[in-house]
């Protein structure tokens, strides 16, 4: 390790250090979420069930970084709309390195604008109507006879979110793991985070069937607010098998992949769960992904969130689209979500780009 990489990991642990102990700690469900449903549209298209299954994209290595072990000379762009277009999200994933060496980086950003701040809009005066007279209900912070919104004070404010996801292999004790370490940063109206945390992920292959198992957030991973307050996420992990059949009809071949997911958290536990205990829950994802010739893709599922999901792809030699849609919960209609993904081949990239500099 050189000395430039000794001091930026002094200055990292001191800031962290020092954060942590003047720091407001408390552990929260949420915050890192980001990483999880920002993801390309053929993950979503088969419910996020893949941690057992590679699909040989960069965006792969966020559901599990030990599918960081190819080399993969592709560049990965994908657009999610949410909620009828409220939230929206992009990714685009690259490779570094080369030879042996290399890591998956995905960069991701998802954005709210145009939340209302209704904080101020209470005229809490109480049952008088009146303010200053300390009557009954006045500065209570609810909303009394007598007492009205002042919709002038209606204000909005804007989320924004932006994380790093890098992943590769390392050998421990001889056994190939992944790595992936992730950054975020989080804008609430006025307000800033920053945030690390790491997965850990492992695949093995036994015949047809691969045994997949991830980590997240080792040993937990935490937001730094600008106003010293810490919030710490607990760790959860999912576990997932897949197969594949071959179906060959003339001269076709039709590629068959189930795949099925186990997801654990430790502190997570709701009503939807289908496994619960305390804050220990534990829910289950489906995926089937149907490829016809290496070139048309055709793909369902069933996230942990109990949402359906579709979608197809196209390849060709040095370019690849996928569309998902994920359906909302309980027949919501603001809730579906689509995704588009587009796949470059980084060769195509770059003779395109010589064909415009000579021309």
């Amino acid at each position: 390790m050189n000395l430039k990489k000794i001091i930026i990991n002094k200055i990292l642990l001191f800031t962290i250090l020092n954060s942590l102990l003047n720091g407001e700690g408390i552990w929260v469900n949420y915050g890192w979420e980001i990483f999880e449903h920002a993801t390309d549209a053929r993950s979503a298209a088969i419910g996020n069930a893949n941690t057992g299954y590679n699909l040989y994209s960069i965006s792969a290595s966020l559901t599990n970084p030990a599918f960081a072990s190819k080399r993969i000379k592709d560049v990965n762009i994908t657009h999610q709309s949410r909620f009828a277009g409220i939230v929206n999200g992009d990714m685009i994933g690259f490779q570094l390195g080369a030879k042996s060496k290399f890591i998956n980086l995905n960069l991701l950003y998802e954005g709210v604008s145009h939340i209302p701040d209704t904080r101020y809009m209470l005229l809490d005066w109480g049952l008088d109507g009146q303010f200053g007279t300390n009557d009954l209900g006045e500065g209570n912070g609810i909303l009394d006879e007598g007492e009205r919104l002042d919709k002038d004070q209606l204000r909005y404010f804007n989320q924004h979110q932006i994380g790093l996801h890098g992943s590769f292999i390392s050998n421990l004790i001889g056994i190939p793991i992944g790595i992936g370490y992730k950054i975020l940063s989080y804008h609430l109206s006025e307000y800033f985070a920053l945030g690390i945390g790491i997965d850990i992920g492992y695949i093995k292959h036994l015949k047809k069937f691969a045994f997949g198992i991830v980590l997240r957030n080792l040993p937990a991973s935490g937001l730094i607010w600008d106003n010293g307050n810490i919030e710490g996420t607990m760790p959860s992990f999912s576990v997932g098998i897949h197969n594949s059949y071959d179906l060959r009809i003339k001269n076709s071949i039709i590629v068959i992949n189930p795949m099925i997911n186990l997801n654990g958290s430790l502190s997570n536990a709701n009503l939807d769960s289908q496994i619960r205990n305390g804050k220990f829950s534990m829910d289950t994802a489906f995926g089937l992904e149907c490829v016809y010739n290496d070139k048309a893709m055709l793909r369902l599922g069933r996230n942990s969130l109990n949402n359906l999901t579709g979608g197809i792809g196209c390849s060709w030699d040095s370019f690849g689209i996928d569309y998902a849609f994920i359906s909302p919960a309980d027949n919501v209609d603001i809730g579906t979500h689509h995704l588009i993904s587009i796949s470059l081949s980084v060769d195509f990239v770059k003779s395109k780009m010589m064909e415009i500099t000579k021309s």
